[in-house]
């Protein structure tokens, strides 16, 4: 295949350094990800008009030279570190198009994005460009999200344009990745870190196990091919602003608040726990910033509380004051945090509610047309597209796209908020059947028209829309604020018991709901049974460890052993909760 050669040298010298807070992270989860180019980010630009390949080289010559993190690998060590290479040189493919430049660039960019980036020797990103007749048409640029998250996207959408249209580039960012390292180490922002693990420790205690917990009797999830709903609308933005502007929040957290009270109406939650993704560009010295700094924010959200809809905004507001300020950690540290609260209560966080704001990244660029004709997490792609026909009645459409791998049950990602308002809802199948997921979306828009009127009454929300609440059948409880099935429990048990007698049941309790008590013969060690469910947890969100082992002298018959009354009869040698005491959480 043609290939154009690009050689770069940097401004300094190679050097290396241990990796900042979201370098870590993101490294982390390539790491420990059984798909890591679920990671990869891909995208496809303009080329320039008037520009053949040589102009192109130089362009990636200088955005090659100008920002580190594209000639940074990675030493996967504990803790890994990264190394900056002072000079190299990037291969470009050369594509010839098949008579449609952007459908060959997205072939293109999926084929490249499919591949594994081998961090410690390979350069972060591929790139190739698509030519017609032999003139360049389209660049095709895939980066492993180790070198760069989509606020970074956003930069290089910006001096991508502006090097094609022959505009000089502002000054480049204060801060290198490796220098953002003696940021993290300050006395400020080592502060922030402490209050970050302190705030994800707390949260954790406190919120659902699982937004969306399967029945038994689900597969196991090990296909994350989820089907996209594209929810469009010209009369969103519109209605958007009207009720920002009587909350005084932002257009974005109406969007989040909406689906945040309808996805609490389905799934039948109190309180629903959002996962936002945050850019942690919060300090003058990060504006800008080339490389890969996002880390989640965790907003709990109490649905119970509010009446009406404005309530729930202004609550949303509030609560990523707090989130957003403490997602800027170390994961090592915020991972401890999690897994001892995840301990203490008996649960396995799911991480299954996921919201990306990524609206910013349409009007990098600065084009007016705001429209692509693909998005991530797939591939970005350019390409105006026609404002969607709206249903009648509806002030907007809901429509599928082709599915894309998504490890989350349901990860909402907002591309537009200006002249057409654009989201696309990511969805588990089990989650959401695709008649209910479709659904789901008309209730957002009609949410969004019916707000923008006047604040709508919490109680009123099933009058806009025909999504029911999940129905739970007999052996469904809500305990320490999870859906739990307690055959999903006592599965979980015998496995880990392997044979021996038990019963698992779950008990009226005014703190938790209910409280699950697993009755065992003696001489069981309820502190060994909690720690091996504990290992056995993750993954089963209908499930959580027992409260409480009641410790007897025998077991009943077997023919007896699932009736609570033979256990009853038994005497009791202990009766405790089996979690680990304070600072045994091994």
């Amino acid at each position: 295949m043609p290939q154009l050669t690009v050689d770069f040298a940097g401004a300094r010298p190679a050097r290396s350094g241990p990796l900042s807070f979201g370098h870590a992270n993101i490294v982390r989860a390539i790491s420990i990800d059984d798909d890591p180019t679920r990671l990869n980010l891909a995208m496809v630009f303009g080329v320039p008009a008037d520009g053949g390949p040589d102009r192109i080289a130089a362009q990636l010559r200088t955005l090659l030279e100008r920002h580190e993190s594209l000639r940074t690998t990675y030493v996967l060590t504990t803790p890994p570190t990264q190394r900056v290479a002072a000079c190299g040189t990037l291969v470009v493919e050369l594509v010839e198009s098949d008579g449609d430049p952007l459908g060959t660039a997205e072939r293109t960019a999926r084929r490249l994005r499919a591949r594994p980036f081998d961090l410690e020797s390979e350069l972060p990103f591929r790139a190739a460009v698509v030519t017609a007749d032999g003139v360049p048409r389209q660049l095709v640029w895939v980066v492993t999200h180790a070198a760069m998250d989509v606020a970074a996207c956003e930069v290089l959408h910006a001096e991508w344009a502006a090097l094609c249209a022959g505009r000089e580039l502002p000054e480049p960012p204060a801060l290198e990745p490796v220098d953002v390292v003696g940021l993290e180490r300050s006395a400020s922002v080592q502060r922030i870190g402490a209050g970050a693990v302190q705030y994800w420790g707390a949260q954790i205690g406190r919120v659902p196990q699982a937004v969306f917990p399967p029945a038994t009797g689900t597969p196991a999830k090990t296909d994350w091919l989820h089907p996209g709903l594209a929810v469009r609308s010209t009369a969103a933005p519109a209605q958007l602003a009207a009720v920002a502007e009587r909350t005084g929040a932002s257009a974005s957290t109406v969007v989040l608040a909406a689906l945040a009270v309808l996805v609490g109406h389905r799934a039948g939650h109190g309180t629903v726990a959002v996962t936002s993704l945050s850019g942690n560009r919060v300090v003058p010295k990060l504006r800008g910033f080339f490389g890969s700094l996002a880390q989640d924010a965790l907003l709990p959200l109490d649905l119970d509380g509010p009446t009406g809809f404005d309530d729930v905004v202004r609550q949303v507001r509030a609560a990523g004051l707090p989130a957003y300020r403490h997602s800027w950690f170390d994961p090592t540290a915020v991972w401890r945090a999690i897994e001892a609260a995840s301990t203490e209560r008996g649960i396995s966080f799911a991480r299954d509610l996921v919201f990306n704001d990524m609206s910013a990244l349409a009007a990098a660029a600065g084009s007016p047309d705001e429209s692509a004709r693909g998005r991530l997490p797939g591939v970005w792609i350019p390409g105006h597209q026609e404002p969607a026909v709206p249903e009648p009645g509806l002030g907007g459409s809901v429509g599928w796209v082709p599915p894309e791998d998504v490890p989350c049950r349901f990860f909402a990602c907002l591309y537009r908020l200006t002249g057409e308002f654009e989201l696309t809802l990511w969805l588990d199948p089990q989650t959401l059947a695709d008649a209910e997921a479709e659904e789901f979306g008309r209730a957002l828009l009609r949410l969004f028209a019916a707000a923008a009127e006047e604040d709508v009454a919490l109680k009123e929300l099933p009058s806009l829309t025909t999504l029911a609440p999940v129905e739970r059948g007999p052996g469904w409880y809500l305990s320490d604020r999870s859906w739990v099935e307690l055959a999903a429990v006592r599965t979980l048990l015998a496995e880990v018991l392997a044979g021996t007698p038990h019963l698992v049941t779950a008990e009226p309790d005014d703190d938790l709901g209910h409280r699950l008590v697993c009755h065992l013969p003696g001489p069981a060690d309820p502190r060994d049974v909690q720690r091996r469910a504990l290992a056995a947890l993750p993954g089963r969100v209908g499930a959580i460890t027992p409260h409480r082992y009641v410790v007897h002298d025998g077991a009943p018959e077997p023919a007896r052993a699932d009736d609570p009354r033979a256990w009853a009869g038994l005497p009791v040698l202990s009766d405790s909760s089996g979690r680990p005491a304070e600072g045994d959480l091994t």
